[in-house]
Formats: C-alpha cells, sequence, structure tokens
C-alpha cells in the first residue's frame, strides 16, 4: 500500500515514515512484546492532503485558524480506500483508538508527549475518518505549536503520521518508568497504575497508585495508595468518566503479581531499545498490553528547578502547603504578593526589608526560593518601637475600627448585580476590593500577629517559671475565635439534621453511587423537575441545595444563615481566584457534616486555660500575677482578630471571584473554556478595561505548564527524618500517647474516609479540617508547627499531634498501626 504501513513493516528506523509513537508500536510488536495489533498512515499522506486541501501555514496569520480548515479538509479516494480496507483486516467495525504520531516526536532529546491529539473508542468508518482529520489538524493547535517553539523545533519540519490500533478497554492502566524520573535512579522502576483507561493518568485527572521496584532485589521495595478518584472508561463510542467506588479506592489496583509481570514487560523493553524507557501498558481481561514506549527525556539533564532544602526554605514551603494545598494559578500570584507587601511593611518600619518567597515567569511557572532579608541601621530602634507596636488597646481600636468598616463595604460589594455593571465597573470593583484586601492584611499583621509573638516571646519565660510543660500557645485554650464559632455554629447543624431522620438519610445519601443512594437520586430528579429553568446550573451542588430548599425548607433556612456568616470559608485561603467557598460549592460543607454525623463525641470543656491561670495565681503575687493574666487576654484578643481577618481576606477573595468569572463571560473571543481567565495575571485581567486583547496564545502557553506547577507542588518534599527505619521524626503540636490505625486523608472529598478513633495522617490542615478533628484519636502531619491550625485544634480536643513530618504521608498507609507520641515529638511504626 502507499499510504498505510502495519506494525511488521516498521521499526525504530521509519520514524521519519510513521513518526515515534507508530515507528516504536512496530519496534515493539516486531519484538514479540504485547502490543495491540494496528497500522500507521504515513506521514507522506499527511504532506499530501495539504497540498491536495491548498493548506499552508504560511497563508495563516494565526495556528487555531489552520488548524480549524485542516479538520474539515477532503480525503481524497485513494487514501480512504487504504484506510478502509486496513480497518476491516483488524475486525468489522472494531472499536480502535486513533493517535497521532509526530515525525519529531518521542524522540530522545524531546518527547512531544501530549501534544498532538489521541481518540479513544472509535467505532466505525466514519468516525474514524473524521478521528483521523482531527489529528491531522492538531499538529496546528496553539499547544503543539507553543511546545516546539520552546523546544527549538519550531525551524525543523515536522509531519504527522497516525496510528489506529485496536482498542483495549482495560481494568487497569498506568505508565511504567524503567527508571525513577524523580531521584534519576537508573536501578529502580515506578509504576503507576488506576483503574480503568490510562487516559485518566496521562491527563493528570487522578492520584494513581504507585509501586517501586529495585532492580538489583529484583522485587517490589514500596507500594503507595492512591486516590484514584476517577474511572475513565468506554461509553458507547468515545469516552466517559466516573467517580470510582469508595471500595476501589481503598484497595492497590494490582496484584503483586500483576505489578511484576508489568515490570518484566518494561524491563524486556529497556532491554531492547539499550535506554530507559517510559511506557503506557493496560490490562484487559487479565491480559497484558504494551500501548506506548518512549525514551524517558528527562534523565541526565539538570534538574530545572532542583533545590536543596534549607531548614529557611522548608519552613516557607510548609506555610505554602497549608495555606494553599493546589498550585496557584497565574491570577492568584499578584494577590499573594499584595499580601507579602503589606507584611513587609511592617517589616520595613522595623528596619527589614524582605524580599518575596514565590515568584511566576512569563509562561505560568512557578518558583520557590527562600526571601531574601536586608537590615538598615533603623533596626537599633528596635526596643524602643516595642513598646508603642504592642500597645493593646491602640491596637485592638484600631482594628476594631477599620474591620466594621471594611465589612460594611465588603457587605455592600455583595450585594452589586454584576451582570448590570459595565467591564470598566467591573476592573475598578476588583481593584478596590484587592485594596481592600491589602488593608486588611497590613491590619493583621501590623496591629495583630506581631505584637501577639512580640507579647507571646516575652511571656514565654514567666510561664516556664510556673511550669516547663506548658506551652505559651495552650492560652489559646477555649477561645471563642471565628474558627472556634464556625465549628459550633457547624456542630448545631449536625444536631439538627441528627433530629430529623429523612434529612440526616438524605444527606448521608449524597455524592454515593450505590444503591442506597436512589432514594436521594430520585429526590433530586423531583427537585429539577420543579425547578425554575433559569435558576439552576449543572452542578452536583447546586442540585442539592435545590433539593434541600424544597424539602427541608426549615433546615435551608439554618443552612443560609450558616453560609451568611462563614460562608466565604475557602478550601485554599491563600488562593484568591483558584479557591473555591462554601458559597459557590456546598459539597466540601456537606462531607465535613457528615463526618460530624459519625462522631457521639459531646463537646468538652477544655480544662486547660483554667488550669494556667490558677497556676499563676498560686505561684506569683496578686499584683504580678494580675499582669501576667491581662498579657494573656491580650494575646488571646489578638488571635480572634487574626482569625477575623482571615475570614475577611476570604470574602473579599470570594467576591473578587464573582467578578473574574463575570469578566470571562464577557469574552467568549478570549476565553474559550469557563475559567480560562486564572491564566492571565491580576495586571493582564486590569487591561481589559481598555478593551480586548489578544490573550490566546497566552493561555494556551500557561495551560500548558500548568502540569509542570502541579508536580513541583505534589512532589514538594520537606525532608521528613528517621532515628531509623520505624520511627518518623516532627515537632510536638500536642502532648500525649496514642496507638491505632493509620487514616491518610490528602484532600476535601476523601474526608467520608474518616472513622471514630482513626489517627488522622494528612499534609496539611486548614480550619474546614477542623470537624476530623472529632474523629481522630491523634494526629500526624507533613506541615505545621506549634501555631498552625493542626496544632491549635489538636490542643483544643486534647489529642496527641507530631507535626512537621516531612513525608508522613508517602511513609505511613492506611490501616498501619503506629505511635504517635506528641511528648517526643515522634511517629513510631508498628506494622
Amino acid at each position: 500500500m502507499k499510504y498505510i504501513k502495519r506494525f511488521d513493516e516498521v521499526s525504530i528506523k521509519d520514524i521519519s515514515i510513521v513518526g515515534g509513537k507508530g515507528a516504536n508500536l512496530g519496534e515493539m510488536f516486531q519484538a514479540g512484546l504485547p502490543v495491540p495489533k494496528g497500522f500507521c498512515i504515513t506521514a507522506n499522506a499527511f504532506d499530501e492532503y495539504m497540498i491536495r486541501n491548498s493548506l499552508n501555514d504560511q497563508d495563516f496569520n494565526s495556528s487555531g485558524k489552520l488548524e480549524a480548515f485542516i479538520a474539515v479538509g477532503q480525503i481524497w479516494s485513494d487514501l480512504e480506500q487504504e484506510i478502509t480496507e486496513s480497518y476491516e483486516t483488524l475486525g468489522h467495525n472494531m472499536r480502535i483508538a486513533v493517535r497521532s504520531s509526530a515525525t519529531a516526536e518521542d524522540l530522545p532529546e524531546a518527547s512531544f508527549a501530549g501534544q498532538q491529539e489521541t481518540y479513544l473508542n472509535v467505532v466505525g468508518k466514519e468516525q474514524l475518518m473524521t478521528a483521523i482529520k482531527k489529528c491531522f489538524a492538531s499538529l496546528y493547535s496553539i499547544r503543539a505549536v507553543t511546545y516546539r517553539k520552546q523546544a527549538d523545533f519550531d525551524s525543523v519540519k515536522v509531519s504527522l503520521a497516525v496510528v489506529i490500533q485496536i482498542m483495549v478497554e482495560s481494568e487497569i492502566s498506568g505508565v511504567l518508568f524503567t527508571a525513577d524520573p524523580v531521584s534519576q535512579d537508573k536501578e529502580l522502576m515506578m509504576l503507576n497504575a488506576s483503574w480503568g483507561l490510562g487516559e485518566a493518568i496521562v491527563s493528570g485527572k487522578v492520584t494513581p497508585d504507585i509501586y517501586m521496584y529495585s532492580k538489583k532485589q529484583r522485587g517490589i521495595t514500596d507500594k503507595k495508595l492512591g486516590g484514584k478518584e476517577i474511572i475513565i472508561c468506554c461509553g458507547t463510542t468515545g469516552v466517559e468518566e466516573r467517580k470510582t467506588p469508595q471500595e476501589q479506592k481503598d484497595r492497590l489496583c494490582l496484584s503483586d503479581r500483576q505489578a511484576l509481570e508489568v515490570f518484566e514487560m518494561g524491563r524486556k523493553a529497556e532491554q531492547h531499545y539499550d535506554s530507559p524507557q517510559d511506557i503506557e501498558w493496560a490490562i484487559s481481561k487479565g491480559k497484558l498490553y504494551l500501548l506506548q514506549s518512549r525514551p524517558i527525556t528527562t534523565l541526565n539533564k539538570t534538574k530545572e528547578r532542583q533545590t536543596e532544602i534549607s531548614t529557611s526554605l522548608a519552613a516557607v514551603l510548609s506555610n505554602w502547603i497549608e495555606h494553599c494545598p493546589t498550585p496557584l494559578y497565574p491570577l492568584d500570584v499578584e494577590p499573594c504578593a499584595i499580601v507579602d507587601k503589606a507584611k513587609a511593611k511592617v517589616f520595613q518600619e522595623l528596619g527589614i526589608s524582605l524580599g518575596s518567597d514565590l515568584t511566576m515567569d512569563e509562561k505560568g511557572v512557578l518558583f520557590f526560593s527562600t526571601a531574601k532579608k536586608r537590615i538598615s541601621p533603623r533596626i537599633a530602634k528596635v526596643p524602643f518601637l516595642i513598646r508603642r507596636f504592642t500597645n493593646y488597646s491602640t491596637n485592638s481600636a484600631i482594628t476594631s475600627q477599620n474591620f466594621l468598616r471594611i465589612k460594611n463595604k465588603l457587605n455592600e460589594k455583595s450585594e452589586l448585580v454584576l451582570s448590570q455593571l459595565s467591564v470598566s465597573e467591573l476592573v475598578l470593583q476588583l481593584k478596590e476590593l484587592m485594596d481592600l484586601s491589602e488593608e486588611i492584611a497590613y491590619i493583621r499583621f501590623r496591629y495583630n500577629i506581631f505584637p501577639s509573638v512580640a507579647v507571646s516571646k516575652l511571656l514565654y519565660p514567666v510561664l516556664h517559671r510556673i511550669d516547663k510543660s506548658i506551652n505559651e500557645y495552650d492560652l489559646l485554650s477555649n477561645l471563642p475565635y471565628k474558627t472556634w464559632e464556625m465549628n459550633a455554629a457547624l456542630r448545631k447543624l449536625s444536631i439538627y439534621i441528627q433530629n430529623h431522620a429523612e434529612l440526616k438519610e438524605t444527606i448521608a445519601c449524597m455524592n454515593r453511587t450505590d444503591s442506597n443512594a436512589t432514594k436521594y437520586s430520585n429526590l433530586i430528579k423531583e427537585s429539577n423537575t420543579n425547578k425554575d429553568s433559569n435558576a439552576i446550573k449543572d452542578s452536583d451542588s447546586i442540585k442539592d441545595g435545590i433539593a434541600i430548599k424544597e424539602h427541608f425548607p426549615d433546615f435551608y433556612d439554618l443552612l443560609q444563615k450558616f453560609l451568611e456568616e462563614f460562608g466565604w470559608k475557602s478550601n485554599s485561603s491563600y488562593c484568591a481566584f483558584g479557591s473555591v467557598s462554601w458559597k459557590e460549592d456546598m459539597s466540601s460543607l456537606f462531607s465535613l457534616i457528615k463526618v460530624l454525623l459519625k462522631s457521639d463525641k459531646k463537646d468538652t470543656e477544655n480544662g486547660k486555660y483554667q488550669t494556667i491561670l490558677s497556676k499563676i495565681d498560686m505561684h506569683y503575687t496578686k499584683k504580678k500575677a494580675s499582669k501576667i493574666r491581662t498579657k494573656i487576654e491580650e494575646i488571646r484578643g489578638y488571635h480572634v482578630n487574626r482569625e477575623e481577618s482571615l475570614y475577611l481576606i476570604e470574602m473579599c477573595y470570594g467576591l473578587s471571584r464573582r467578578i473574574a468569572f463575570e469578566l470571562n463571560l464577557r469574552f467568549p473571543d478570549i476565553f474559550n473554556q469557563q475559567k480560562d481567565i486564572l491564566y492571565l495575571t491580576l495586571s493582564e485581567v486590569y487591561d481589559l478595561a481598555a478593551g480586548e486583547k489578544d490573550y490566546k496564545d497566552r493561555i494556551e502557553i500557561r495551560k500548558a505548564n500548568r502540569p509542570q506547577n502541579e508536580r513541583l507542588w505534589a512532589n514538594l518534599s520537606l525532608g521528613g527524618q528517621f532515628d531509623n527505619k520505624n520511627t518518623l521524626r516532627g515537632i510536638s503540636g500536642n502532648r500525649g500517647q496514642y496507638r491505632g490505625r493509620v487514616r491518610k486523608i490528602v484532600s476535601l472529598q476523601e474526608f467520608d474516609k474518616m472513622q471514630p478513633e482513626d489517627i488522622l495522617v494528612c499534609r496539611y490542615t486548614d480550619p474546614s479540617w477542623t470537624p476530623l478533628f472529632v474523629l481522630a484519636a491523634a494526629v500526624v502531619s507533613d506541615t505545621g508547627g506549634p501555631l498552625s491550625h493542626s496544632a491549635i485544634v489538636a490542643r483544643e480536643y486534647d489529642i496527641p499531634a507530631v507535626l512537621g513530618c516531612g513525608n508522613a504521608t508517602e511513609v505511613l498507609q492506611d490501616g498501619q498501626e503506629i505511635v504517635v507520641d506528641g511528648d517526643k515529638g515522634v511517629v513510631r511504626i508498628i506494622s
């Protein structure tokens, strides 16, 4: 055939004919590895297609326009006949995968992975022809063109072949690296696995199971359970996503025998190529298949951002993980800088200049560093400035007065009807909200956090004279600050639900897919039938709200009052635009409520604070004790204001998101998708007031680089240390010891896993995690210090806590038996 090559007709030498993917598959097929049958449409066919359809990239001023014209071109009869005949040899109307294979793809110096398109579960001749043309067109997508420019392939003639293969409808699939891509150790292999089709892993939509294999030991050395949040599977045509049943989330995909079979296939592929390979594989009906093999392109290169984790940088990373568990979007970076500016202003008043620890380049890639400090002669005046900085009556008055004014402004802005505002007016409102966030941040640091730290440091020696075991942060016990009030309000909601059986059953069934959820599904359908078509969107959270409002109006009123007070609480307090509040999506709120419904614990008074006061009275004279008590009340007052400031900032951010997404709607020619505006910087959004900008290429470049930032966040290791192989060291968050089973929670979606008396193991916590402490018997975290959220809440519930372990979530697995020793700040692994 002129335009078709079967797998048994091509080898690695034929990249210029069938592209990198096709050549590698042919090579593996001929080497006897389990490659599904298939054939390739040659690059010559693509070149002729471009000529016959008069498509020349020099004639188009944008790659997007050329891509659109290629997708609707005509396939001539000779090529169509060859494709049809070859397709029939695979089986009549066989389900197939149609994959792009560029002639500059899967090379040792650049993988080009994911830059052209793949179409899965294609059935029939008509669908096949459409998929082929879409593959041709994807060579000129903005993403692919951008990648070639960045990889310096822009001036190289790149053509495209298409691979057509029998579709493997896999139960399990994944990626195998025959050298560890993280440590670059060629003696280790890393296997990622998840349920369903491999697209879930390749596209980054799931956290897969991970298996490590030592070539020296010829065995599996480590296994890590992943979240496996969704399953991608074949539909009637194409593919569809489904939520992974909890039973499958909670167990590893592969048995050791299956994992060893995949490792052995990888060993053979590496031996054949004599170089480390990146392999996509699948298991269907018990049989293992090799879907793709290419060289690992990142070995022996200088890591772009490899940084030795110093103590100061570890503190920076710990802070970011705790307050921003997912990577910032470009639109989030400047708001973070605004808060940093407010903090830096306070230090500048004391003679210390601070730089920023987070930066982003033009392509949207994030970088961390330890902020540089410069000391000026003004620092010599600090001892004389302390009294003015720590004047509680002044600080408290300034805080209260300004917070009241700011809250009134925010309430006014929350009443605005955004659809009635012009673009210029929307941008002006956004600028005003950012200005308010800076003002709140300055008040937070200058009049509350700094004086609180200063007073605490002076008070600490006094507390130690009373009892060396007293921690200065124990002074926050039983303090009614904002998060405490929120948790009390959540408890009231859960008590109401406990007393209403039908409501309790309804909430328990939310987000479930088993047979027990049928009643709730019917309730949702009934509510949707009655709804006003303009009053609801398709999100599950909105549907939940409508169902609750129609069937449980009294509870709905209670819920609305709760949201009025605490609804702007988000899952990431540092993210102005990338986070989501309960007002915007109630699903995580209902997850928290379900956790509370599992607990039979009653609210108990923690007597720690009163005990400390009694010891002060016994140890010091009445006059001295009164002064100490006054300072303690100041620390408590500062903490109340500190918490209030965070909620105000989150309200600023929530209102800012409303404006940003309204602007997203106003410019459909710039923003193709609902949240594309997140890929602009704040300054670029401000510029929209001057008219439409050509931001599309910029957005695509930053989208393409987002996975790089996600990998950075996922791989932030804070250097956990072992005294020996069974003892993990951190710092004490609260005293006490507890022996029990690990329950690892890494996201809000996993809250339902938590059971009474589990040991909570997590990367971080924030106020939205507090209900988990009601169930937890102890807590272990990767991040955190004595004043972190985990420490404060652990002391409030009086459970042992070991924090700042660095990599506890990597080392510890669900079901392991451990001892949490809060007295010594260590975790001992029993089994």
